[in-house]
């Protein structure tokens, strides 16, 4: 042979899926120029090895694709790592109480704030709309400014919920934003005191990032971004993988674009235009305008548009009679005018946008469903790849139609196992036999959808390999923060449980298909980029509970490695 390989892996479990479900299964691969040239036995990697090949033998452990995260929110990595952490509060719901959690928070935040003196605007995140709305033995008690001008009082601070999907602001914040007894309060979004003061808590991406965006000195520095960008990929590279999908795009699209550029990137990422409802008609024109602003070759592409359908829960049923926090009778409305969404993702498509939308209750997803078959049936595409976040509560029939009409479902491994916390709180809003259905997986890939797993990162951790046993067993595993407490808690749903090869496809050639990039990444195939995670085990082999355990010896980009267990 006239070429030898720069690197070779033998004495390996190689173990990939590709997108039409064929399994390899091989002992050896070897790398040339950043590409798969081999993948095969033994016997037949020899020709690939010279004189400067580099020869890793894998002892018979797996080397398998590198993961792709198919929903993470990797613009705003700064809001993780450079803001004040509240992650550390796991309370247990029976024991604890909404009063002790505040006093944890503000112990937190006192020593942050003594530790940033000359920072201009307080920044944190991580605490949970649950733990004051009846998470913690049924205590219904609001979060509000008051809790944080105790330790607060001078300077604006702007606490997000893990979830990002709530904020707190304190009173100087609130001054800045210009939010007071005059201001719409968008539909309740904007929480309310009994004199029309606003509270400080505010729901809804949508509704509270202008706000918070207007306040001075809030945003981060294109230095914090770039060190918290490069944090984020260091860990999900740890953790094996090679490719994000970015699902909100945020202020450091030109700081993600510049390190493209300058070699800085150690895996892909696919990212987003937003578009809401207020503002949908300057948002595709400002999508349509930049659509290939931020694009840097395969490394980093923007042709996705993001909705939020819903953020609480919009479903089908209304709420029970024994609902705690909402009218019974009620149903949580869309983020959206149906009319406008309906139009507005016709738009979309018929621009070439793939869609992406968060839709976690069952009336939300039914009628994004609708949009995106009315979307397709005016400007049929086979190119479009339209996307649901989330899928929480879905029906029976809305799976068939998710796979009948080329829906890619993009789901949370880490959300499937039973969340003891925030389950009597949806229990009493829609009965027992609702919320045992949630989080479909099985079932939609038995319908047909393709299912793209991601770690919704910065709301969860990148749980990487450990994801794969979760969507297997939809048990609590070690790398749940809340593990200790709730390890013994029952599969949830287990009639759901997926099998190692869903899995597997789920976190590599399937997010790779939602971005286009099938034909590059996210499986062990000749000609393909080579990406790939060396692991310490056997996957194929050891106990389905025992995946956890598991770590990831090397994970490799584009042919060099980004990673290196010590």
């Amino acid at each position: 042979m006239s070429q030898t390989a720069d690197r070779v892996y033998r004495n390996a479990k190689v173990y990939s899926i590709a997108l039409d479900g064929t399994e390899t299964h091989a002992q050896a691969v070897a790398i040339r120029d950043g590409k798969f040239v081999y993948v095969g036995d033994e016997a037949g990697v020899k020709e690939w090895i010279g004189e400067s090949t580099e020869v890793i033998d894998c002892n018979g452990k797996s080397v398998i694709p590198g993961l792709g995260d198919a929903h993470m929110h990797l613009a705003h990595a700064a809001k993780k790592f450079a803001t004040c952490s509240f992650s550390s509060i796991v309370p247990d719901p029976k024991k604890d109480t909404p009063e002790g959690v505040i006093k944890r928070i503000q112990d937190i935040l006192r020593a942050y704030v003594e530790e940033q003196k000359d920072a201009k605007v307080i920044r944190g995140l991580g605490w949970d709309r649950t733990w004051f709305s009846g998470g913690l033995q049924g205590i219904v008690r609001p979060f509000t400014r008051h809790d944080i001008d105790v330790v607060v009082p001078d300077k604006p601070a702007v606490l997000m919920s893990y979830c990002g999907h709530r904020v707190l602001l304190n009173t100087k914040a609130l001054e800045a934003a210009g939010v007071n007894k005059d201001t719409d309060d968008h539909n309740g979004l904007i929480v309310k005191e009994a004199d029309g003061s606003p509270s400080g808590y505010i729901k809804e991406p949508v509704t509270f990032l202008p706000i918070i965006d207007s306040i001075p000195n809030y945003d981060f520095s294109p230095e914090e971004h770039r060190a918290s960008l490069k944090q984020c990929f260091d860990m999900f590279n740890s953790t094996g993988f090679t490719l994000m999908c970015d699902c909100q795009q945020g202020a450091s699209y030109p700081v993600l674009t510049e390190m493209a550029k300058n070699g800085e990137f150690t895996t892909r990422v696919s990212g987003v235009h937003n578009v809401n409802d207020a503002t949908r008609q300057e948002d595709m024109e400002r999508a349509l305008a930049n659509r290939t602003k931020f694009d840097v070759g395969d490394l980093f592409t923007v042709n996705t548009v993001k909705y939020f359908a819903d953020g609480q829960f919009s479903m089908i049923e209304p709420y029970a009679d024994t609902s705690v926090n909402h009218t019974p009778g009620t149903r949580e409305p869309l983020l959206w005018d149906e009319a406008h969404m309906e139009e507005s993702m016709a738009l979309a498509n018929k621009e070439g946008f793939n869609i992406h939308t968060h839709a976690m209750g069952s009336y939300a997803i039914h009628k994004v469903i609708d949009c995106y078959e009315n979307a397709q049936k005016l400007y049929p595409d086979p190119n479009i790849r339209n996307i649901i976040a989330h899928c929480t509560f879905i029906d029976p029939p809305d799976r068939v139609r998710m796979g009948r009409s080329h829906i890619i479902a993009s789901n949370q491994p880490a959300w499937f196992n039973d969340n003891p916390t925030e389950e009597p709180i949806m229990v009493a809003d829609w009965g027992e036999d609702v919320v045992r259905n949630t989080y479909p997986s099985k079932s939609l890939i038995d319908n047909g959808v393709v299912c793209a797993y991601g770690s919704d990162f910065f709301v969860s951790p990148s749980y990487g390999i450990t994801g794969i046993q979760v969507a297997m067993t939809r048990r609590h595993v070690r790398r749940d923060p809340t593990y200790e407490l709730f390890k013994d808690v029952p599969a949830a749903l287990p009639e759901e449980c997926v099998s190692l090869k869903e899995a597997l496809q789920a976190h590599t050639i399937h997010p790779a298909y939602q971005a286009h990039l099938e034909d590059i990444t996210g499986s062990i195939e000749v000609g393909k980029s080579a990406e790939l995670v060396v692991l310490d085990s056997d996957i194929e082999s050891v106990p389905v509970e025992g995946i956890q355990d598991i770590q990831v010896l090397e994970t490799v980009f584009k042919g060099k490695t980004v990673f290196r267990k010590q």
